[in-house]
């Protein structure tokens, strides 16, 4: 399905949402050594009330990441983060962000933009991932540092795009051991040493061995009458 020049694969949730629903996605880079690059907008984010999710993509989108390109310094440590603007978000005040390290840009052919929400349908936090990426997290040995930004600047319109929502999930209750027995002293209860073969059955020995003595030998035959 294309959607705003991206082919959005869909994974539709079990939630009832009172109508459709939008929100503001932002992204910027953020450098740790360097003053805070703001936010510009990213997309949107459209929920259908039969919880069917769809993002469309900012027409600055391939622009604004050509501009971050020209702005980064350096690549090590610098990440491309994604922002949700909530309905009870303050202006300036950014509390649900996720990002990947712009290393791993150059080589993404799909990303994830997973979005956490309660079963009332209240997204509440954002995930952000592109593949493939190595296993460990690692950036490429040799970095490519502003030019990972202006291939993905490049590629993102053919970016196969994965909108989730997930709902929280009940961890399984603990199985609960029953407490041992008490004695009326608090300790638990020694219980008795288990018994030998002999003297559990040596009463049906005995009245074997009864039974056999009295019913005594065999009888003796009689002679023969002549």
């Amino acid at each position: 399905m294309l959607v705003g020049g991206l082919a959005i694969s869909l994974l539709a949730a079990r939630l009832a949402w009172a109508a459709d629903s939008s929100y503001n996605v932002f992204h910027r880079i953020h450098e740790p050594t360097q003053p805070e690059h703001p936010f510009l907008p990213r997309g949107t984010l459209h929920i259908t009330d039969n919880g069917i999710p769809a993002f469309e993509p900012a027409t600055s989108l391939s622009q604004d990441l050509t501009q971050f390109a020209d702005e980064i310094q350096a690549v090590k440590g610098a990440t491309y983060q994604l922002a949700l603007e909530l309905d009870e978000s303050q202006p300036g005040r950014w509390e649900v962000v996720s990002g990947v390290k712009v290393c791993h840009l150059n080589s993404a052919t799909s990303e994830i933009i997973l979005l956490h929400s309660t079963r009332a349908g209240k997204p509440y936090a954002l995930d952000y991932f592109v593949a493939p990426i190595p296993h460990n997290g690692a950036c490429p040995k040799k970095s490519r540092g502003p030019a990972s930004l202006r291939s993905f600047a490049q590629n993102v319109a053919t970016l196969n795009t994965t909108i989730e929502i997930r709902l929280p999930r009940i961890p399984p209750l603990p199985e609960l051991r029953v407490p041992p027995p008490l004695t009326p002293e608090g300790q638990p209860v020694v219980p008795p040493p288990e018994q030998s073969f002999f003297r559990k059955y040596w009463m049906y020995g005995a009245a074997i061995l009864i039974a056999l003595m009295l019913s005594g030998g065999p009888e003796e035959e009689q002679p023969a009458k002549k």
